[in-house]
C-alpha cells in the first residue's frame, strides 16, 4: 500500500504533515477491506514515542476515528501511549474520550452507561485543560455534563445554562473548522452538531418537566418528551437504542409519573396517535410509568399513586413478540374502546358497587389474580346480563330458554350454565365448563389466573329468589368452592320463581354482593349473587296481555 509505505518511511524525507496526510490516505483506502485494516492495525501498533510530534498528532486523530470503525481494543491501548506525551497528549486525550463516548452509547444499563459517560467526559475535560483552543473538546465536555446532570436530577435552570455554553461551543467549532479537512472530519463535525442538539433537547425538556401539565401536550410530547426520549435514534442517529437512553428515561419515567397531569396527556395522546412514529416509544413510557406508579414513591401526589395499570403495560409484560406488540396494542385498544363507549351507566352503577364491596377484602386488595378473577367475571356478567335481557326470542334461539314455554315446562339450569359458558369463554381465556370432584361436587364454571381459581356455580329457583332466600339456600355451597383459593365467589341464578312475568326487572336490581362468615376463619368470604330473568313474556304478548285486562 503506498500511502502507508510514505507514512512509514524512516529517513524523514517527508515532513510530519505530508506523513500525516499519507496515513490519512492509508486509512481511507482501507476502507471495509479487513486485510488491508489488519496491516493498518499492526502500522498502529508500531508507533514510536521519539517519532515526529506532527506526524504522532495527526496519527492520534487516525487512530481515533479508526477506532470508531473498526472498535479494535487495541487502537485504544495506541492512544493511552501517545496520552503519556505531553505534546500529542490533547488529541490522544481527545479520542480516548470519543472512544469511552463510544462505548458508553452502546451500554443498555444505567449505571454501567454513567460510568462510561463520566470517563468520556474525564478525558475531554484533560484535552480541554492542555490545548490552548479546542472548541469540540469544550462541546463534549459540557455536553456530557448536561446529560449527566440530568440523570442525577439537577434544576432546570443549570441546564439551560450548560445548554447555552454547548451552542456556543457548536458556532465556534463550525467558524474554527471552516468547512475544510478530511470527509471523516465531516462526519466528526456532524457528531458534535447532534451533540449539541441533544443539549438544547433535554434543557428544553426539563423546563417541561417541571410543569404539571402543558399548554400545547402535542407539542410538548412529539417535539420535546419522547425526541429525547429516544434521543439515540431521532437526534443521535443510531439504529439502535442505548446508553443516552439509559441516561434520560429514568427521570422522564418519574418525572411523568409524579404528574398525573402529564401522565394523562401522553396516554390521551397516544389514545389519538397509534400509529405515530413515536408511538412505540410512548407505549413503553407509558408502561414504565405505571411500574414506576405501582412500585410506589413517598413523592408521588395521590391522584397518580392510585392509577392502575394500563394496556400499554399490561402489553409491555407479556410474552407476546416484540414485532407484534405494536399492531396488538391498537386491535385491543380499539375493542377495549368500543366496549367503553358502549357501557351503560346503568352497567357502569353494578361494576362500581360491587368492585367497591370487593376491595375491602383482603383476596381482591392484595391479590393481584384474584382481583384479576373477580373483575373479569364481573364485567362480562354485567355484560351478559345486560345482553339477555335486551334479547328476544327471535334474535338468538339460544336464549329461548329466557321464555315462558307453552307447554309450562321449565328449563334447567345446564342452559344457563351453557349459554354463559358460550359467552365468558370467548373473552376469558382458561375457563373450564363442569369441573368434578371439586369440594366434593360439581362446580358449573371455573376461571383461572395463575394459581388462584374462581368458580361459578349456576342454579335455577322456582320458589323464592329474593336475595336472602337465594343466600339462605345456597351460600353455604357456593363459599365452599372456596376453600383452597380467593374467598371470592359467583351464584348465578336463573330467576323461575315468577311464571308469566309481565316485564323485565331492570339491570341494576339483579346484582348484590353478600358476605359468609365461618366460625374460626377472621376473613369473611365474599358471594356475587346474580339473578338472570327466566319465564319472560315477548314484548308483543305483553301488549296482548294489557289490552285483554282493560278489557
Amino acid at each position: 500500500m503506498l500511502f502507508l509505505a510514505k507514512a512509514a518511511t524512516g529517513e524523514h524525507s517527508l515532513s510530519g504533515l505530508s506523513r500525516g496526510a499519507a496515513l490519512d490516505g492509508a486509512f481511507r483506502w482501507a476502507g471495509d477491506n479487513r486485510r488491508w485494516q489488519l496491516r493498518l492495525l499492526d502500522f498502529f501498533l508500531g508507533l514510536a514515542p521519539g517519532d515526529d510530534t506532527e506526524f504522532l498528532r495527526r496519527a492520534a486523530k487516525i487512530v481515533g476515528v479508526a477506532f470508531s470503525h473498526w472498535r479494535d481494543k487495541e487502537l485504544v491501548e495506541v492512544l493511552r501511549k501517545l496520552a503519556q506525551l505531553e505534546a500529542v497528549r490533547p488529541e490522544a486525550a481527545f479520542e480516548l474520550g470519543m472512544a469511552a463516548l463510544a462505548e458508553a452509547m452502546d451500554r443498555a444499563d444505567s449505571n454501567a452507561a454513567t460510568t462510561a459517560f463520566r470517563e468520556a467526559r474525564d478525558w475531554f475535560d484533560e484535552s480541554n485543560g492542555v490545548s490552548e483552543y479546542h472548541p469540540e473538546a469544550s462541546l463534549y465536555l459540557d455536553g456530557l455534563d448536561l446529560l449527566l446532570n440530568f440523570h442525577s436530577g439537577a434544576a432546570s435552570t443549570s441546564l439551560a445554562t450548560v445548554s447555552t455554553r454547548v451552542q456556543q461551543h457548536a458556532f465556534e467549532l463550525h467558524a474554527w473548522s471552516g468547512g475544510s479537512g478530511p470527509p471523516w472530519l465531516g462526519t466528526r463535525q456532524t457528531e458534535a452538531v447532534c451533540w449539541s442538539a441533544l443539549a438544547g433537547a433535554i434543557a428544553g425538556l426539563g423546563g417541561s418537566l417541571d410543569e404539571p401539565s402543558w399548554w400545547e401536550p402535542r407539542t410538548v410530547i412529539e417535539q420535546g418528551l419522547l425526541f429525547v426520549y429516544s434521543a439515540g435514534r431521532s437526534i443521535l442517529r443510531r439504529d439502535q437504542h442505548g446508553g443516552v437512553e439509559a441516561m434520560v428515561r429514568p427521570r422522564i419515567h418519574a418525572s411523568v409519573a409524579r404528574q398525573a397531569g402529564q401522565a394523562h396527556q401522553v396516554r390521551t395522546w397516544l389514545l389519538h396517535n397509534a400509529t405515530h412514529e413515536w408511538a412505540a416509544e410512548a407505549r413503553d413510557l407509558i408502561a414504565q410509568i405505571d411500574v414506576f406508579i405501582q412500585a410506589g414513591s413517598p413523592k408521588n401526589p395521590p391522584d397518580a399513586a392510585s392509577e392502575r395499570t394500563s394496556l400499554a403495560a399490561i402489553i409491555a409484560r407479556s410474552k407476546i413478540p416484540e414485532e407484534q406488540r405494536n399492531v396488538l396494542f391498537g386491535v385491543v385498544a380499539n375493542a377495549v374502546s368500543l366496549q367503553l363507549d358502549n357501557l351503560t351507566g346503568s352497567e357502569a352503577d353494578v361494576i362500581e358497587r360491587c368492585c367497591k364491596e370487593a376491595q375491602r377484602h383482603t383476596d381482591y386488595s392484595a391479590n393481584t389474580n384474584g382481583a384479576r378473577l373477580f373483575d373479569t367475571v364481573l364485567l362480562w356478567l354485567v355484560r351478559f346480563v345486560f345482553n339477555r335481557l335486551e334479547l328476544t326470542k327471535g334474535d338468538d334461539p339460544t336464549g329461548a330458554y329466557l321464555f315462558e314455554r307453552d307447554d309450562g315446562s321449565l328449563p334447567h339450569e345446564d342452559e344457563l350454565q351453557q349459554d354463559f359458558f358460550r359467552w365468558v369463554a370467548t373473552y376469558a381465556a382458561g375457563s373450564d365448563l363442569e369441573p368434578t370432584n371439586i369440594a366434593s361436587g360439581r362446580a358449573d364454571i371455573r376461571l383461572r389466573s395463575g394459581p388462584e381459581r374462581l368458580v361459578v356455580e349456576v342454579k335455577r329457583e322456582e320458589t323464592d329468589c329474593s336475595f336472602d332466600a337465594l343466600f339462605k339456600s345456597y351460600a353455604a355451597q357456593t363459599t365452599e368452592y372456596q376453600n383452597v383459593s380467593i374467598r371470592l365467589g359467583v351464584l348465578l341464578v336463573l330467576d323461575l320463581a315468577t311464571p308469566c312475568r309481565e316485564g323485565t326487572p331492570h339491570l341494576t336490581s339483579l346484582f348484590e354482593m353478600r358476605q359468609v362468615r365461618r366460625c374460626g376463619e377472621s376473613q369473611p368470604r365474599l358471594i356475587l349473587i346474580v339473578k338472570v330473568p327466566g319465564r319472560r313474556k315477548r314484548p308483543s304478548d305483553l301488549t296482548k296481555l294489557a289490552t285483554t285486562k282493560r278489557g
